[in-house]
This record gives structure tokens, sequence and C-alpha cells, in this order.
């Protein structure tokens, strides 16, 4: 398995064999988020909003509460807020439309 820990020294060149493997991971860990989140979101027959909302602000809740444990800087605390209202809103714009 290819080690995903920071190396000194690791080449920025796209064709790296690191960053092809980190690259690779983050597809197949976006599908796999989204898949999962569309299914817990849409949990009832007729699908609940409100449920799935209430779902959404805890896992936005969670992610800005895991960013200060980490110790994220401003940026990278951005970075995953925005990643994570992005995913939420798709996820729940395409089982929710309205």
């Amino acid at each position: 398995m290819i080690e995903t820990r920071k190396h000194d020294g690791v080449s920025t060149d796209p064709e790296s064999p690191f960053l092809s493997a980190l690259e690779g991971r983050m597809v197949v860990l976006e599908i796999v988020a989204m898949t999962s989140l569309a299914l817990a979101l849409d949990t009832t027959e007729g699908g609940n909003g409100d449920q799935a909302r209430g779902i959404a602000a805890l896992i936005q809740d969670t992610v800005r509460q895991r960013c200060l444990e980490f110790g994220l800087n401003d940026a990278a605390q951005r970075s995953a807020n925005a990643y994570a209202d992005e995913l939420l809103s798709t996820a729940l714009h395409s089982l929710y439309p309205e």
C-alpha cells in the first residue's frame, strides 16, 4: 500500500506516483461519501427533507468542530467547510430538488 503521509522532498510533479495515488484515493473517497450521504439522507419511503437537512447540519457542525480539534489553520478550515457544504448541497438538491 502506498504511504499517503507527507514526505520531505515529495515531487509536486502531477505525474508523480505519490500524487497520482493520492488523487485516485480522493476520487474514490468522494464517490463513497456522496453515495453514502445520499443513502443516509434519503432514509424513508417518500424521503424526509427536514430530517435530511438536520443530518446535513449535524455533519457541518461536526466538520467545524473536528477542524478545530485537529488545529487546522484558517485556510484549511474554510476549505473543509466549503467542501462539506458543496457535498451536502449537491446531495440535498439531488434528493429534494424543490
